[in-house]
């Protein structure tokens, strides 16, 4: 079963942002990087976990991955990948 479908049981709207940056900046992390959530998930994973156990002490229902800056192209711009022939 998909979870969303248990908490929508219980409730009619779920919302899913939750300023990952923001938080990380409140705990004093620099995210001045054009791939910055990418960094942190390669760097210092730890520190995604702890802002999303905070939100979840604070009530959230869910939390989402913080991929969405980690694409081929970001990270061949920074020179974490070759490029393809």
């Amino acid at each position: 079963m998909n979870p969303l479908t248990k908490i929508l049981d219980h409730q009619n709207v779920v919302i899913v942002d939750g300023a990952l940056g923001t938080e990380l900046q409140r705990h004093g992390y620099d995210i001045n990087d054009a791939l910055w959530s990418a960094k942190f998930l390669m760097q210092n994973p730890l520190a995604i976990a702890n802002v999303h156990e905070d939100y979840l002490r604070a009530g959230a229902d869910c939390i989402t991955t913080a991929t969405y800056q980690a694409s081929f192209e970001g990270f061949m711009k920074k020179g974490h990948m070759a490029r393809r022939r």
